[in-house]
């Protein structure tokens, strides 16, 4: 008699055919092994480019203090000239103020006997210096006579800023003034004179 086993319980399934891979007992080290080196190259590689950059900027902040010590030695040679040339400025001012204050007398009454010869009918009274300022007075025999002077101290080239006071009629009829000027030595020659006309009464 022919018996069935409908469970199938009494059958084992045959495997399916399949890739297995088994890995040597020794093939475990040798990986970590790898990882450790990798991680240390890794590592080394980073702290060499970290090392070269520091060393980049040590070189830049080198360079940069050698600069700033150069500027700072051409900044304080500017101050030391730009002291020296205030001193030199200032001593010229001092030479040119002494050369004003000690004008020869005796160059500015010519100069100025000159300007009174070359004008007829005026007289100066009184002439007072302070310095290289001149204040005078005098009497002219008319108003034109007095603008004669005037314009014959200019004349001379040697007195500036020639300010002319007020005039006035004395009970003569003659005319006082008073008249203040620089007296101021040109560098070069005078300039040549032409006499003004001559006033009269």
């Amino acid at each position: 008699m022919i018996k069935v086993n409908l469970l199938g319980t009494g059958r084992k399934k045959a495997a399916k055919p399949g890739v297995k891979i088994s890995l040597p007992s020794s093939f475990t080290p040798v990986l970590l092994l790898v990882i450790v080196l990798g991680t240390a190259g890794g590592g080394y590689w980073w702290y060499s480019k970290l090392t070269s950059q520091s060393e980049d900027l040590d070189r830049q902040k080198a360079l940069a203090e050698k600069e700033k010590a150069r500027l700072d030695a051409v900044i304080k040679a500017d101050q030391v000239y730009e002291g020296r040339k205030k001193a030199l400025e200032n001593r010229v001012k001092v030479i040119e103020n002494l050369q004003k204050s000690q004008a020869s007398p005796v160059l500015a009454l010519d100069q100025l006997a000159e300007a009174v010869e070359r004008t007829h009918f005026v007289w100066l009274s009184s002439l007072d210096q302070k310095e290289a300022i001149l204040n005078m007075s005098g009497t002219g025999t008319s108003l034109n006579a007095i603008a004669d002077f005037y314009t014959n101290l200019n004349a001379t080239g040697y007195f500036k800023n020639v300010d002319q006071g007020a005039a006035a009629q004395d009970p003569a009829g003659n005319w006082t003034f008073s008249l203040k000027c620089e007296f101021s030595p040109p560098r070069g020659l005078a300039p040549a004179v032409q006499p003004a006309p001559t006033g009269g009464n």
